[in-house]
């Protein structure tokens, strides 16, 4: 089955749909639909229109088609059902064009997830091919393209060695020959070597969610390293004799001069992958091995530019909205390079965006494309700075205006004013905190009553990483006293361990780190006075304010970041705390290094094992659930029903309950106010096992007393680490 793809008309019966329900609108809905990377639900969901699960559900119930989500522990098991016999006369490049794939085989038919639903003609398509009647869910088609571009990827890559062999034997590319491609793939096996290698170099960096990726040239090979969660990790090393083909095929696709090599160049590329469309900026330098390349992989995906996706509270958000409310003030976001300011500022832009506004960007460059914005390129070579930018765009009307950075005292002189004339104003600044930036601004040359009348905010971020769902454990065998002060709480710190779902980093995905400085009238007060940055946070304190340190001893407190991350993001406790006046910090005082001690985690051996009690009606599930425990060297003991349980119970008190809600004679939730009720019982942890994991139902579980909860459906991973920190919790308490 080759040459398949959804329909214009489907996609153009989906949109028109979308429209009915309200999720856009109707004049957006009457322009012709063009050829795009993603269906209409998920493009309209990246241009920042609705949000593409919200989408789904009103889908889903208005065509009436259920809705397929794929979980976690059976993306394995979905993955093999391409290799079906039934189903081999389509290939998986099919299924991805079509922007579907199938999730179950029946004797007699074939439930398959779409994109689209409403594309009848390939339906019927697809039964025929396959012969058999195909029963339609509605799927998510980033999972879908997730999915099959790694199945794509386990048949069609040449296996590494096999193609640097390849490579050795071409010839370097030259400008005539080469050709721009709009796919970066590795499934085309026709393509010169040189073409795919370079190719795999974007595709394995695309993959890996990677923010950067470096070339380094050094004596002996080319070094392929790629930043992920903010941390360089080595991909690869190219043998020099295959350097100077692979970076002159990656210069010739970002448009720069491959017979340049003496002087920095810059160079640009849109390329659509596997996972969708991805923005590279490309950067060279000469060094002494070769030309260093730097690449900055951008996603146009605006779903993950969200104040929820950044990581920002729900009482910092309604901050974030009142701050973005007013006029004629500047909003600014301070930090280093690589902390996120740019995507707070896109959140907020997103945010502001209504229709009623007129907004405008002058960037360098411009991350982000989005609809209602009018956005304007950095060019000194034309003369557009930001400054002159900033000053040409005073006469187009504008009510708020985003600034992509102030570097000097014209631009922020010329922000500042814009602010005074009825502007919004949003732009970055590079400082450590939210009370130097007001340092900084008079550093640039701008005065103090000046910045008093027109500064309205000032938000610093950084980012950290989170730790992995997975494996992370409790933080043990490290003295966490000096900490206390700060507010820590060591029952909830937590430690990187390291698995194959984090890539053994014990990390997975980044948060942010905020600190709001609103400007008061007090703190207003103390800028004009010119007073020092100590001064202007002890002011604003009284209006909530807290700093970055404080922030991250939240996150530790949640479990949500690891001791040495967060030093790792903002330095050595010791002197931050110095710099806030912390009593603790006095001379000669020495801080932990911090480092779990493997040593201290529990050890399971025969001779120790913890008992579980294990309860629940359905024989399928404790024979699943017993097997994995006893793997885990748990002494498992089982009760059919409510009245079993508690007879075990007074028998001998295990160590933990894993306990089913619904059941016969009692229930779980009867159990376990039973339980919490006898004080010689109530210290045990119960982890509940619940079928509906809705929000409304977990709340009623912890109110009951329950320690945990946890999905039946979940990967057996997941379950393991929840046993494994209940006992090491109740460990602690007794």
């Amino acid at each position: 089955m080759k040459d398949v793809c959804i329909s214009r008309e489907a996609q153009e019966a989906l949109v028109k749909l979308l429209a009915k329900l309200g999720l856009i609108s109707e004049k957006l809905a009457q322009q012709p639909w063009s050829p795009s990377d993603y269906c209409p639900v998920a493009c309209f969901a990246r241009q920042g229109h609705y949000k593409e699960d919200e989408a789904l559900a009103l889908l889903s119930k208005k065509l009436p088609i259920p809705l397929f989500t794929l979980e976690r522990g059976k993306t394995y098991q979905i993955a093999k059902l391409l290799d079906h016999q039934s189903l081999s006369a389509v290939t998986p490049q099919a299924w991805r064009q079509m922007r579907a794939m199938p999730i179950e085989v029946h004797s007699d038919h074939f439930t398959i997830a779409m994109a689209n639903p409403l594309d009848y003609q390939l339906r019927k398509s697809l039964e025929f091919e396959l012969g058999r009647r195909i029963e339609v869910v509605l799927g998510k088609e980033e999972e879908i393209v997730n999915l099959l571009a790694k199945k794509l990827d386990s048949h069609y890559t040449l296996d590494f060695d096999s193609l640097l062999e390849t490579s050795s034997q071409t010839t370097q590319p030259t400008e005539a020959a080469a050709h721009l491609e709009p796919n970066i793939s590795m499934d085309d096996v026709t393509a010169a070597p040189v073409v795919r290698l370079a190719n795999k170099i974007l595709a394995d960096a695309v993959r890996c969610e990677a923010s950067d990726i470096h070339l380094n040239p050094e004596k002996d090979n080319l070094l392929v390293k790629v930043r992920v969660d903010g941390i360089l990790r080595p991909l690869f090393a190219v043998p020099n004799n295959v350097q100077q083909a692979v970076i002159s095929r990656l210069k010739l696709l970002a448009g720069m001069d491959i017979a340049e090599r003496r002087k920095p160049q810059e160079g640009r590329l849109r390329i659509k992958t596997d996972l969708g469309l991805r923005d590279l900026r490309f950067s060279t330098v000469p060094t002494i091995y070769g030309e260093n390349v730097v690449i900055r992989v951008l996603s146009p995906d605006l779903s993950k530019v969200t104040f929820e996706a950044l990581g920002i509270s729900r009482s910092l958000q309604e901050k974030f909205s009142l701050a973005l409310s007013s006029s004629s003030q500047v909003f600014l976001v301070t930090g280093p390079t690589g902390s996120g300011k740019t995507s707070t500022l896109y959140a907020c832009l997103l945010h502001l965006r209504d229709g009623t506004s007129n907004l405008v960007t002058i960037e360098d460059p411009i991350e982000y494309r989005i609809q209602g914005l009018n956005q304007i390129q950095v060019n000194p070579k034309l003369d557009i700075t930001f400054a002159q930018g900033l000053r040409s765009v005073l006469r187009q009307d504008p009510d708020i205006i985003m600034v992509g950075e102030i570097r000097d005292y014209e631009t922020g002189a010329a922000a500042m004013q814009a602010a005074q004339t009825g502007h919004l104003v949003l732009s970055t600044l590079h400082t450590n905190s939210a009370a130097s930036a007001i340092t900084r601004l008079k550093d640039l040359g701008i005065p103090s009553y000046l910045i008093a009348s027109s500064l309205g905010t000032v938000v610093a971020q950084r980012l950290v990483r989170k730790l992995c769902p997975f494996c992370s454990v409790p933080l043990r065998g490290i003295d966490l006293t000096p900490y206390l002060a700060l507010g820590l709480k060591p029952d909830n710190t937590r430690a990187a361990i390291g698995c194959s779902e984090c890539s053994n980093t014990g990390f997975k995905g980044r948060t942010g780190l905020f600190s709001f400085l609103s400007i008061t009238d007090a703190v207003r007060e103390a800028i004009r006075k010119e007073m020092g940055e100590q001064a202007i946070e002890e002011r604003a304190r009284n209006d909530g304010f807290r700093s970055l340190v404080e922030a991250g001893i939240e996150l530790l407190n949640s479990g949500v970041t690891a001791i040495d991350e967060l030093e790792r993001a903002l330095g050595p406790l010791q002197a931050l705390a110095q710099n806030e006046g912390n009593s603790l910090s006095k001379p000669g005082f020495s801080w932990p290094a911090i480092k779990p001690d493997f040593k201290t985690l529990p050890a399971h051996g025969p001779l120790a094992r913890q008992r579980v009690l294990l309860v629940d009606d359905d024989d399928n599930v404790r024979l699943v659930l017993s097997l994995l425990l006893k793997r885990e060297m748990y002494e498992v003991v089982e009760a059919r029903d409510g009245l079993e349980a508690l007879e075990k119970v007074y028998q001998e008190p295990p160590q933990i309950i894993i306990l089913d809600i619904m059941m016969p004679r009692m229930n779980g939730v009867e159990i376990l106010k039973k339980l919490r009720r006898d004080p010689r019982l109530r210290s045990i942890p119960v982890l509940m096992l619940t079928a509906a994991d809705s929000e409304s139902n977990e709340i009623q579980l912890i109110n009951d007393g329950a320690d945990d909860f946890i999905s039946k459906t979940a990967d057996s991973k997941v379950m393991l680490a929840r046993i494994h920190r209940l006992l090491e919790r109740s460990s602690n308490n007794t």
